[in-house]
């Protein structure tokens, strides 16, 4: 009786394998959104799948606002002065940032602040709603970006061109 003397062997229960299958999954998820993040993209989809899936966050705020909080009747009064601006003035575009503006319409968006300098050479840029407008001095270059996308008015006339390199293209 052979059969009698047959070891059997308890069936894994696959956990180990699991575990793996979950680190993957969740490496592949934070790689893609670092890889977004990095390069500018839409990644709507990921937050649609996670809330079809359930993933949303349902927590609750318990606490209210930290640190001071003026009386609601001073701020009603007094308007909020935008950044670089001084009292009383309000951003806008200017100059060569108006020129461009006027090329691109609504993708430049509007000014959130006033061109301001950002070296000693007198180069300035501007935050807008949709990017950053900047003048570079020495080149004489007006240029927006919305992060992936530039536009520029060059001495050579007007340049687009993608990707991360804020300087236009040689030609």
């Amino acid at each position: 009786m052979s059969y009698a003397h047959r070891r059997f062997t308890k069936k894994r229960s696959g956990s180990a394998e699991l575990i793996c299958l979950l680190i993957v999954l969740v490496a592949g998820f934070a790689t893609a959104w670092w890889t977004g993040h990095q390069l500018g993209m839409n990644l709507s989809s990921v937050t649609t799948a996670a809330s079809i899936l359930g993933l949303t966050e349902t927590g609750r705020l318990t606490h209210g606002p930290a640190g001071y909080q003026p009386n609601a009747d001073v701020q009603a009064d007094q308007p909020a002065a935008a950044p670089y601006c001084n009292p009383g003035q309000s951003p806008v575009f200017a100059v060569g940032m108006a020129d461009l503006k006027q090329r691109l319409g609504n993708a430049m968006g509007a000014p959130l602040e006033c061109e301001h300098p950002t070296s000693a050479v007198g180069d300035t840029i501007q935050q807008t709603t949709t990017g950053l407008a900047a003048y570079t001095k020495l080149t004489n270059t007006v240029s927006f970006t919305d992060g992936w996308r530039h536009w520029a008015v060059t001495p050579r006339g007007a340049v687009t061109w993608e990707g991360t390199d804020p300087n236009p293209p040689p030609g």
